[in-house]
């Protein structure tokens, strides 16, 4: 089992993915990432900090996500042959999980309009 700020920031990635192809273009999650995007970048890159930051932001805009939720979610996506990116054996979680890879995930869910 991956850290507790490792396994945030996997769910968090989970939940964007699994709401960019269920929820409908006018949801107002989408709004709210707009939020998240401006208030990210004051962040320090460090998957500590990157969690706490999601953690709160999830908080104020009552975003809830379970994480039993989100392991089914990836068992799913896995088996349907889709790739999650993790860390290589013996790499660190921040090559994988950090401020770039975590705006980029926030971009693509978003809708374009």
């Amino acid at each position: 089992m991956p850290p507790e700020e490792i396994q945030l920031i996997e769910d968090f990635l989970t939940f964007l993915e699994n709401a960019r192809t269920t929820l409908p273009a006018t949801d107002s999650l989408w709004e709210y990432l707009q939020s998240f995007l401006t208030q990210f970048k004051t962040v320090d890159d460090r998957p500590l900090q990157l969690a706490l930051f999601i953690e709160t932001w999830c908080q104020e805009f009552q975003v809830t996500i379970d994480p039993k939720t989100m392991r089914q979610i990836r068992a799913n996506m896995l088996e349907n042959g889709q790739v999650i990116p993790k860390p290589a054996e013996g790499e660190k979680a921040s090559k994988v999980y950090n401020k770039a890879s975590i705006t980029e995930s926030v971009n693509n869910a978003i809708p374009e309009k």
